[in-house]
């Protein structure tokens, strides 16, 4: 009877890889050559493999990059809701004790405006982004020109 044989892609291979150079604590510059030597073996190029690493880099610091704009937008919206529900407190306590006067509830048409604007708020930093979007890409520029005069 012949046995059976695991099929992985490539995500599930290099995972196991990962788990089982992290299981056998080998140093950083042990697992470099490690690399190329399996690259030898698999008939791969130390070319190819320099490329794949400028690759890996880049996409890895477009991730971070996308991330950490995620991050941003997010902690930006719950600053602003934090700010419509503080805002908005005041707004009904000033709006019931000055209710015997006038006799008008004003203070749903604020909830209600302000709310729509969260609401666009909160579409915009919960949807999913990637690199060539708009506003991220200005935020790159902004942060890059930060940088710079920093």
């Amino acid at each position: 009877m012949p046995k059976h044989v695991e099929q992985y892609d490539d995500d599930e291979m290099s995972e196991i890889l990962k788990r089982a150079v992290r299981l056998q604590g080998s140093q950083t510059t042990d697992l470099r050559q490690r690399l190329l030597a399996t690259a030898d073996e698999l008939g791969i190029s130390h070319d190819a493999v320099a490329q794949a690493e400028v690759e890996y880099r880049q996409e890895s610091q477009q991730r971070n990059e996308l991330a950490l704009y995620t991050k941003e937008s997010r902690n930006a919206l719950r600053i602003h809701f934090g700010v419509y529900m503080i805002v908005n407190a005041f707004m009904i306590g000033l709006n019931l004790m000055t209710f015997h006067e006038d006799r008008e509830i004003w203070f749903p048409y604020v909830l209600l405006s302000w709310g729509v604007g969260l609401g666009i708020h909160a579409f915009v930093a919960m949807r999913k982004i990637d690199w060539d979007d708009e506003e991220f890409q200005k935020w790159r520029r902004e942060r890059t020109s930060q940088r710079q005069v920093d």
